[in-house]
Formats: C-alpha cells, sequence, structure tokens
C-alpha cells in the first residue's frame, strides 16, 4: 500500500464561463520516505493536486488516500510550503515557528529542542529573535521551512518555495531541503518548474503535462546523495535533466 495512493485523479472548476478542467486524470503512488518532484508548466494543475492533497480542495473525480484512509477534509498532519511564506510580521522567527505548535493545540515549550535543531540545521540560529522585515527573502523562506516541519509531519508539500529566489540563494537552500530530508526521511512533494532542481532533491520526478495537468510518466532518479555540485557536473545528472527536459520539447513548452 503506498503512503499517498492518487487513483484517477480529476479536479473541474466552475466558472461564469463554464466548468474548467484543471488537473488529471492521474494516477501517482507514493510511498512512504520519498522525495517526489512534480514537475510541469505554468497552469497544468501541480498546485492543485498539492492542495488536494492537504485536503484543502476535493477531487471532482477519483480519490486520494494516505495510509488506506481517504483524504475527506483538511489533513493537520501534514506541513505545507509555499511560494509565499507565511511568517507574520509581529512576530519573531522563533514565535512564528512556535505558532504552527500553537495552531495545533500543542505547547511549544515541549518542542523548544526541535526549534533549536530546526534553526540550526537552515543557518538561522542567531537570528531567531529577529522580526521577518529584518532577515533576506531566503532566511524567510528558511523560517518557513522550519514551520512547515515543526509539527514533525508525516508528509511536507513545497510549492515552488523557492520560486522567487536569486540564483545563489536557491542553490543554498536546496542544500538545506537536502539535508533535513536525508535526516528524517519525511516525505516530500514537491512543486517546481525547475527540471534541474526537481533531478538534484528528488528520489522520484513526475512529469505532468500541459493543462488540464495528466502524468507523462515518472522517472525514477538514480543519483548519489548528497547530490553536491560534483553529482551535478555528472554525465549522469546531465542525462536527467535532458530526458526530462526532452519530454517538455515535445509539447512545445521548451
Amino acid at each position: 500500500m503506498p503512503h499517498i495512493d492518487i487513483r484517477n485523479v480529476v479536479k473541474r472548476f466552475d466558472t461564469a464561463d463554464g466548468p474548467v478542467h484543471a488537473f488529471g486524470p492521474a494516477t501517482i503512488a507514493v510511498e512512504r520516505g520519498e522525495f517526489v518532484s512534480l514537475v510541469g508548466p505554468s497552469g497544468c494543475g501541480k498546485s492543485t493536486l498539492l492542495l488536494m492533497i492537504a485536503g484543502l480542495l476535493a477531487p471532482s473525480d477519483g480519490s486520494i488516500s494516505v495510509d488506506g484512509r481517504i483524504v475527506a477534509g483538511t489533513r493537520t498532519d501534514v506541513g505545507i510550503m509555499f511560494q509565499d511564506n507565511t511568517l507574520v510580521p509581529w512576530r519573531s522567527v522563533r514565535r512564528n515557528i512556535e505558532l504552527q505548535l500553537e495552531l495545533r493545540g500543542m505547547d511549544p515549550r515541549g518542542s523548544r529542542a526541535r526549534i533549536d535543531t530546526l534553526l540550526e540545521t537552515v543557518g538561522l540560529h542567531d537570528f531567531a529573535n529577529r522580526a521577518p522585515f529584518e532577515l533576506s527573502g531566503g532566511m524567510q523562506q528558511r523560517a518557513a521551512f522550519c514551520q512547515a516541519m515543526v509539527h514533525e509531519p508525516d508528509t511536507v508539500l513545497l510549492d515552488e518555495p523557492l520560486g522567487k529566489l536569486d540564483a545563489m540563494t536557491r542553490e543554498k537552500i536546496r542544500a538545506d531541503l537536502q539535508r533535513l530530508w536525508l535526516q528524517t526521511r519525511t516525505t516530500v512533494l514537491l512543486v517546481t518548474h525547475s527540471i534541474e532542481e526537481a533531478v538534484q532533491l528528488s528520489s522520484k520526478v513526475c512529469i505532468i503535462t500541459p493543462r488540464p495537468g495528466r502524468l507523462d510518466g515518472v522517472i525514477d532518479i538514480n543519483l548519489p546523495w548528497p547530490r553536491d555540485i560534483t553529482v551535478k557536473r555528472s554525465p549522469e545528472f546531465a542525462a536527467y535533466v535532458s530526458e526530462i527536459g526532452d519530454v517538455f520539447h515535445r509539447y512545445g513548452e521548451i
């Protein structure tokens, strides 16, 4: 039984001009502890699928189950990180992270060691008491990732979290994400437009077609961990990037 079982899922939205077919049908199996990337062009429904996995949207057809249980409402056992962070300006970095625990009825005092470890892992320990406006965009995204991880979720959903960052900052945060995943082996689903990012971070890449997004194929990424600059310069890495790029070239997307 897959950890996340997406079966023939379709999503349509009702609009003033009639129904819009946004995603599917698609069937995807995600095993526990995998890092899975969803790669596809803008508007293909990748983010819509994440919202359905989180229980924030209901499928129009098909089903999504987690450990054999159908997702029928909002899940509180997931961590979610969006392109725009959800930090509140009147709280420090530490207090923003604690907010996720408070919203779940958990006592933050019991998680101080966990918060310290997360902050240390992403290089924010010295900025724990700073306000969000005192941080760079990359540091804000690191704090948001700590928010998503602090309650030790079974699944983390990342919706293009690095899309607005410059190339050097993206590379640094990719390393942070990879290091945390290797430590925790939490199940991660990442939405990204970057083929290189997907290959670097993922154990498996799902290729999503232009809208309505369907699953074109799944590629297992058999490269050693951690995937540092040496791995990224290897012919094997380049071959994976080329293979996925050829699919989108066929669709006229690149």
